[in-house]
Formats: C-alpha cells, structure tokens, sequence
C-alpha cells in the first residue's frame, strides 16, 4: 500500500474509534426518566422533521413530514417499542438508542437509522 494511502486508512480508523468511543447506548432507565411527558424532535433517516411525544401512561403520538398517528410505547430490555394506529399497519416494532453528544440516534431492530432526535423539550 502506498503511504498516503496508509496515513489516510489509519486517520479513518481513528476517527472510527473515536466516534464509538463517543456513542453511548440511551438505557431504558434513561429513556424513562428524560423522554417520558417531554417533546422528541429530530429529523427520519431521510432527513424529514420529527415530532415524538411519550407520556407516562404509555399513550404516545408522533408528526412525521404529513403524517401524523397515535399511539402507545412501551419499555423493552434494551430501548423501547411503539404500536402506531396507521403507521405499520399498527404493527409494534422495537428500537435501541445512542447517544453521541446532543445527538440521539434511533436504531430499527436491524440496526439500520430510523432518526435522529436533536432536542428533547
């Protein structure tokens, strides 16, 4: 390998690191005790504007683009989960958090990006 080539490979591999480094899992117990009853807004993995509220009796609602739904949301083992009225079919799916500084990014069950969260009010 040429070494331009290597200098580049081991600044991207630090970076990397650093930024795993920097990216914490968001506990269940977190997600309790900061999201429930405030407003979640961010942006979906396309980069459309996201509005998401929790409330402590496991009702939830949430603004996506046009779309808007209600719902319920419940704690899982490792983040939590929602059952959307329309969106899904009404079909409950799972996600896990991490944070990154200010930044919350919400993980599918198949570890792809569903959002991002950047304010919680």
């Amino acid at each position: 390998m040429q070494p331009h080539r290597l200098v580049l490979a081991a600044l991207v591999c630090s970076l990397t690191v650093q930024a795993l480094a920097q990216d914490q899992p968001v506990t269940p117990k977190e997600i309790q005790e900061t999201w429930v009853g405030k407003t979640l807004s961010g942006t979906n993995a396309s980069g459309g504007p996201v509005t998401m509220k929790m409330q402590a009796d496991g009702s939830a609602s949430v603004a996506a683009g046009s779309t808007s739904d209600t719902g319920s949301w419940r704690l899982s083992d490792q983040g939590y989960c929602t059952t959307w009225k329309t969106i899904r079919a009404g079909q409950e799916r799972c996600f896990t958090a991490r944070r990154a500084g200010t930044r919350v990014t919400v993980l599918n069950p198949d570890g792809s990006v569903s959002g991002y969260f950047t304010e919680i009010r």
